[in-house]
């Protein structure tokens, strides 16, 4: 995912940082009203109606801002160690920061904390409470390798999307699969399946974005679109569901053109919200995309014990906010050190 480079993009590209955030406070909302999901039938349509695109809303940005390699292993490897290698660190320094948070404020036993470390090198559906959302990590890092290459060494884009196309047949084709005795797939490595045709719309989509024209009508039609299925959803309980981690894909062919008509909305909006500036205090999300991601899950079973605050509005003001202010306090004094100490040195 792109994270801090992200605040250096052009004016006119700060839509992509409200888009961003779009995603992040859906996905937290999600997380706060998942509890309540199962007794009540607004929250679960909710819930189900956003999971349509919030995570698929990822890997389309993610596409936004690949670019084809050279023809040779050392670009593929130079894009692997500064694209892909970060990625990993960082999944394994926030997995293990929060398994051993969550020792000490569960009281989890000691083997209890040793199996979830080897789940966290396992990945993908096996996590679960604080690293419930980390299986996106590793299938984002697969598919930001398998589209790059898909760019690079094949040539047309109709080819391209043939490839996207018949993988996402395939990852559609089947309820769940296994690996060896194991009931999941290592690191959630076959829902890369699913969001290569994600990826690669927003790689084109980002690259003839200037070329776009009728953007008011599409993004019209697409949230017209978009509540009449919600509609649908939840007066006559349309059988549509996307949950990417536990590979639950209801009506497949609508899986496939849902995310991409909704998240191109999306960005339309956001492009015209971006040019009044009236929305720049939703940029910060964006930036922080990253850790709100690792932590927030964390910070809504933490405040859930609290029962006053125990409710889905307060779990998501707090799942959102702490670790951004927590993200943004350590980038000040970090980068802020760094200027302090090249003033002096200067």
């Amino acid at each position: 995912m792109t994270t801090r480079s992200d605040r250096q993009v052009a004016t006119n590209d700060q839509w992509v940082q409200l888009v961003k955030a779009v995603g992040i406070i859906a996905v937290v909302f999600g997380h706060a009203i998942y509890p309540l999901i199962a007794t009540n039938h607004m929250m679960a349509t909710i819930y189900i109606v956003t999971g349509w695109w919030s995570m698929p809303l990822f890997f389309i940005v993610g596409g936004f801002f690949l670019k084809p390699l050279a023809h040779d292993a050392r670009s593929l490897w130079q894009f692997i160690q500064h694209r892909l290698l970060p990625i990993f660190g960082t999944y394994l320094l926030a997995g293990v920061l929060l398994i051993l948070t969550s020792h000490f404020v569960r009281g989890d036993s000691w083997p209890y904390t040793g199996h979830y470390f080897l789940r966290l090198l396992y990945g993908g559906a096996t996590l679960d409470g604080e690293l419930n959302i980390f299986w996106f990590f590793t299938v984002y890092m697969l598919t930001l390798l398998i589209v790059t290459v898909l760019i690079t060494y094949v040539e047309q884009a109709p080819v391209q999307f043939l490839i996207a196309i018949a993988m996402f047949a395939l990852g559609v084709s089947y309820n769940s699969v296994g690996f060896l005795h194991f009931k999941f797939v290592p690191w959630g490595a076959d829902l890369v399946l699913l969001t290569t045709l994600w990826m690669l719309c927003g790689y084109y989509g980002y690259k003839y974005w200037p070329q776009l024209v009728y953007k008011r009508f599409y993004a019209t039609a697409g949230v017209i679109i978009y509540f009449m299925i919600v509609y649908a959803r939840y007066e006559w309980g349309l059988n549509f569901k996307l949950y990417l981690k536990t590979h639950v894909i209801k009506t497949p062919f609508m899986a496939a053109f849902v995310p991409i008509f909704v998240v191109l909305a999306l960005c339309i909006i956001a492009e015209q919200l971006a040019k009044t500036g009236w929305f720049k205090w939703l940029l910060p999300v964006g930036w922080y995309a990253v850790p709100i991601l690792y932590a927030h899950q964390l910070v809504i079973d933490l405040v859930a014990k609290v029962p006053a605050l125990n409710h889905p509005l307060p779990l998501w003001f707090f799942g959102l906010v702490v670790p951004l202010v927590i993200a943004m306090l350590y980038h000040q004094i970090r980068f802020g050190h760094r200027r302090t100490a090249g003033d002096a040195e200067s």
